[in-house]
């Protein structure tokens, strides 16, 4: 697709910040050597003057440094301007962001009043993605002429004012012209931001910002590689805003968003977050001002140097290995547990439960797969030759040797696991692995830097053709536990969305549970879409246009469905993004009109305009028809 090199787009030698041109935003400058800036969007009805502002400075008290306001009509640009005049009268600045959606009339007048517009370009074609005619190569251009006529008009808007916009692409809204060619992919998502931004560049308009939004964590970075990509090969380098759109809330909304805008600011991508939970705007903030300043500080750092990268960024593909037990192959990620000292009671935090009248262990489907004795053997526990342990000389079921303690020329048992420290591969590890290629490696990251090492090592057996499975042991350094289920994820989901290792093992110098580790270990897998737990409830924050109160909404819906492991659950706020956005959802929930529900089975409607008040027992008995039903044990 490009000219340029795609495996610049992963850092080898530490992080270091893709350069980009400095755009300002109402007097806020994103790009260049600026700080990444974070954002959030309105959750209320614009025309509410009183609350939008009100929620506004809510936003900016927690930290916001830009705000967006659904703007769907001209009466909303109206109250826009309200609301801006409103803010600088009580004394604060901050730059407005208008929403546009379908209408290029209301993306002109909007251009007049916010500092920045956000458009999309699948609202720019001559038919609707419902259409069945199929485009030409010919009818292909000429919707493109079409498209560049309208655009044009906004960008001279945008010049005479001032006003900085931002193209953004929604993996669920690609125009009907785009998905004729290159189908629903993140090459067709990058290839409809580039047409604008050819137009923008050709028109010597640079105030410009783009972004790919997802739900689906692998397709936002694929799609967001592409773009930076392409933009490289023909000397563009508008700044990037990241997020993962429809994330959901709570714990799942934040490692999921954590996932997807991690894995792109690993390799220095990124000049503007926003993290999109379904809750209210000001809670979206810490979690974006840890992510945005995860890095600060890193620098380049010396690392151990691949052969070669053989990975495609661009498409998703497991490094190839040789099974060893369940790990590695064709199997899910497994997850590892690290108890210094085993008891039941901490066993039960991992999902193992003794069975005291069968004399069995038992475990859930989040349970952990394996269990490192780190410390002392467990004598005090009943029958431990039921339960996958891993010890060093303990006599458990599989042994841990450490790499230091091996000679180079040692051949190792069947299934032993080899410990080695990611920062201090030397040759002399390279040369046990040479010689254990049926050993199961756990590479160890010291810190959070590294991360860079372990991908590195992880880049050279793909090179080198090391079919050892692999584990990433990464000791996350974290104030709380909340702060763990934001950094762990953002540092290593990338070496899941690229496919490059086997499972997991967290750990963190602070108080977290082993329940919570457990639980970000397992919603890591299912973030990157790896290895699926639990429901995925794919739901958007809410804005202007949401048709009910979607919090509380989706709280009844997760009621009700969180026990239908693996399928995937779109709750949306209204009928213009919402089937769209909830493309790669197997089930939707989308609200339709006031108190109304129009409900689908994948991208098709199955019952429209259903009360509220009956919308989620009417999806229940849409799920049991197509026999995706189980009952609650």
């Amino acid at each position: 697709m490009s000219k340029s090199n795609p495996k610049s787009l992963f850092i080898t030698k530490g992080y270091t910040r893709k350069q980009t041109v400095e755009v300002s935003v109402g007097g806020i400058a994103i790009g260049g050597d600026n700080p990444i800036r974070v954002q959030t969007m309105t959750t209320t009805n614009t025309n509410n003057i009183e609350q939008t502002v009100e929620q506004t400075q809510r936003t900016i008290k927690a930290g916001a440094e830009l705000v967006r306001i659904t703007t769907q009509g001209l009466k909303e640009v109206e109250s826009l301007a309200m609301v801006k005049q409103t803010l600088h009268k009580n004394g604060v600045e901050i730059p407005l962001i208008a929403d546009i959606h379908f209408n290029p009339r209301v993306a002109l007048a909007a251009s007049i009043v916010a500092d920045k517009i956000r458009v999309n370009p699948g609202n720019y074609s001559d038919k609707s993605r419902a259409s069945t005619h199929i485009f030409s190569a010919v009818e292909y251009e000429s919707d493109l002429k079409i498209a560049e006529e309208q655009f044009v008009e906004l960008i001279e808007s945008c010049k005479k004012h001032n006003t900085t916009m931002r193209i953004g692409v929604n993996h669920g809204s690609l125009s009907k012209r785009i998905m004729d060619r290159f189908g629903d992919t993140p090459a067709g998502m990058a290839e409809s931001a580039m047409e604008f931004a050819r137009i923008c560049s050709k028109n010597n308009y640079s105030k410009v910002v783009l972004s790919m939004k997802s739900s689906n964590t692998r397709v936002m970075v694929q799609a967001t590689r592409y773009l930076v990509n392409m933009m490289e090969a023909e000397g563009l380098n508008y700044p990037m805003h990241l997020g993962v759109t429809e994330a959901g809330e709570g714990e799942d909304g934040r490692i999921k968003s954590a996932v997807g805008i991690g894995a792109l600011l690993v390799d220095g991508i990124g000049d503007t977050i926003r993290v999109s939970l379904t809750e209210e705007p000001e809670n979206e903030i810490p979690v974006a001002q840890i992510l945005a300043h995860l890095f600060d500080g890193w620098g380049n750092t010396e690392t151990f140097t691949p052969t070669k990268i053989s990975v495609n960024p661009f498409e998703y593909s497991t490094r190839e290995t040789k099974p060893q037990l369940n790990i590695g192959g064709n199997n899910a990620p497994v997850v590892i547990a690290q108890i210094d000292e085993p008891t039941i009671s901490n066993l039960a935090s991992w999902g193992w439960q003794y069975n005291s009248i069968d004399k069995k262990w038992e475990h859930n489907d989040s349970a952990a797969d394996y269990i490192l004795v780190n410390k002392s053997e467990p004598s005090q526990l009943p029958n431990t030759e039921q339960l996958p342990l891993i010890g060093r000389g303990l006599g458990l079921s599989y042994s841990l040797i450490n790499v230091k303690d091996v000679k180079a020329n040692t051949t190792l048992p069947n299934i032993t696991f080899l410990e080695i420290d990611a920062d201090g591969y030397s040759d002399h590890a390279q040369q046990v692995v040479e010689n254990n290629p049926d050993t199961i490696i756990i590479l160890q990251g010291s810190s959070q830097r590294s991360i860079y090492t372990i991908r590195n090592i992880l880049f050279d057996f793909a090179a080198t053709d090391k079919k050892n499975p692999c584990i990433v042991s990464m000791q996350i350094d974290a104030k709380n536990s909340s702060d763990f289920q934001i950094i762990a994820p953002a540092i290593t989901g990338v070496l899941f969305i690229d496919g490059l290792v086997d499972g997991i093992l967290l750990q963190t110098s602070n108080k977290a549970s082993h329940e919570v580790i457990r639980d970000t270990s397992f919603g890591i897998l299912q973030a990157a879409r790896v290895r699926m737990t639990k429901t995925e409830f794919i739901s958007c924050p809410g804005c202007g246009r949401t048709l009910y109160n979607l919090n509380t909404t989706l709280q009844k819906v997760k009621q009700r469905l969180s026990h239908l492991k693996g399928l995937k659950i779109g709750v949306m706020g209204c009928i213009v993004n919402g089937p769209g956005e909830m493309a790669d959802a197997d089930y939707g929930y989308v609200g339709s009109g006031p108190g109304k529900v129009t409900l689908y089975y994948r991208k098709e409607v199955v019952k429209k305009n259903i009360p509220e008040e009956n919308a989620v027992d009417e999806l229940v008995a849409i799920i049991k028809a197509n026999g995706d039903w189980i009952e609650r044990e």
